[in-house]
């Protein structure tokens, strides 16, 4: 057996003794040492030092540096190792929510020189702990160096107000295009600011979801200030260490561009009218289901006559319910109608007459009419008299032979009212006897 193997035996034998031989005695031991250290806590209870650590050290007395025209620049304090004099009954209890580590600014008359903006202060860190958990002995921190500045307030800052991102198709957002704010805060910062600017982004409103996406959203958002020479300035904060933000309401509305239809009531037959809009078209607001089914919107009924010929006048538009315009639209608008008497179109023969036919012979069956297609008003064309035009085919020259000849058409002034369009621009003519060209 190795002296490695003959130890640990050894040590076997001797634990085995320990915990086997004697063991009344040992019970009585143990009773009697549980009956001692309860006499010690329940009769002697004596004080132990306890550290007790990083316990957060806080600041008070801001309103009376405010109210100096100062403000703490310093927001991060330390915290401090704490050892505490305390009964050995409270040890176990005993942690950094008993113990108050406080540094206040309003027990000293803090300023500043005429030529300071700012300085740093060393202030002393009282600290206290809750009733019956003894008394603070030491500090692994005594005292903190913290940062106090001039206050200042200035009005009237003007934010900018900016949008990124897209809504969905028929959705439009409406953000003021300026805010005006009011700032407490440091002064050689505040004396930077010339303007400053906030982010709308609209990727964040619930464009999945179109029900709740046309609504009015409050939004309190961040604002970034800029210098003169349009340099951000990072790290400006209200006078309480907050960052400055601003109240934007952002409506997003479903939109729906629509045509403006007139309605017309006619009260004469044989007449037509046309109108000529001031707008052609409106932008409709409103639910997104309701816009989708509108196509068109109406005028109330403009009443046309005869002896209107032309005229102005103002119409209101028809709103469908569940709907509304913009605010700066006038929902009323101006119509130039037009009335004029309705046109139609006849076809008439119009007869042709041959020139220069010496010594020629045309073939029987040749044409002897040509049709044109007349248009006018309807009361005009039933006095529409053929004679008033003219079609002449030329044939000075020519012998035996066939040829497509043109038609020439003349019109007298009594047909100036009326529009002429030949049907036929060439006539075929066959000469059957004749000189030969």
């Amino acid at each position: 057996m190795t002296k490695r193997q003959k130890f640990f035996s050894a040590l076997g034998r001797f634990l085995k003794n320990v915990f086997t031989k004697n063991v009344p005695l040992k019970v009585v031991a143990l009773l009697f040492a549980v009956l001692l250290w309860g006499y010690v806590l329940a009769v002697e209870n004596p004080e132990y030092t306890k550290r007790v650590r990083d316990v957060e050290i806080s600041v008070t007395g801001e309103d009376a540096l405010n109210a100096r025209g100062l403000m703490l620049v310093t927001r991060e304090t330390a915290t401090t190792d704490v050892d505490v004099l305390c009964r050995i009954s409270k040890h176990s209890e005993l942690d950094a929510s008993r113990i108050a580590c406080v540094v206040d600014l309003g027990s000293r008359a803090i300023s500043l020189d005429e030529n300071e903006n700012s300085k740093t202060i060393s202030l002393d860190v009282q600290a206290s702990v809750a009733s019956d958990y003894g008394k603070v002995q030491a500090l692994s921190v005594s005292s903190v160096d913290l940062t106090v500045a001039r206050l200042s307030t200035r009005s009237n800052i003007q934010v900018g107000v900016r949008y990124t991102g897209r809504l969905p198709e028929g959705y439009i957002v409406d953000v003021p295009n300026a805010l005006s704010i009011s700032l407490t805060g440091q002064k050689s910062e505040l004396d930077q600011i010339a303007r400053g600017e906030v982010v709308v982004d609209l990727d964040t409103f619930p464009v999945n979801d179109p029900e709740t996406l046309a609504n009015t959203y409050d939004c309190v958002l961040p604002v970034q200030f800029y210098n003169s020479a349009n340099v951000r300035l990072d790290g400006i904060t209200e006078s309480n260490g907050e960052a400055v933000t601003a109240n934007v309401r952002v409506v997003i509305r479903a939109y729906k561009e629509v045509e403006i239809v007139p309605t017309v009531k006619m009260l004469e037959e044989g007449y037509e009218w046309n109108c000529i809009l001031s707008r052609e078209s409106v932008t409709l607001y409103g639910d997104r289901t309701t816009l989708d089914a509108i196509d068109a919107i109406h005028t109330e009924t403009i009443t046309a006559v005869p002896s209107m010929k032309e005229a102005k006048t103002l119409v209101d538009l028809i709103l469908p319910d569940g709907v509304k315009v913009s605010e700066d639209f006038n929902t009323t608008i101006s119509v130039t109608i037009t009335v004029s008497e309705k046109t139609s179109e006849r076809e008439i023969e119009i007869p042709l007459t041959y020139q220069g036919a010496e010594g020629v012979t045309r073939k029987e069956g040749s044409s002897e009419t040509v049709r044109v297609r007349v248009t006018g008003t309807i009361v005009s064309l039933q006095s529409f008299k053929p004679e008033w035009i003219s079609a002449t085919v030329d044939l000075a020259g020519l012998g035996v032979g066939t040829y497509e000849l043109p038609i020439r058409f003349e019109t007298s002034d009594k047909a100036n009212a009326f529009t002429v369009v030949p049907l036929a621009e060439t006539v075929t003519v066959e000469l059957v006897n004749g000189p030969t060209p």
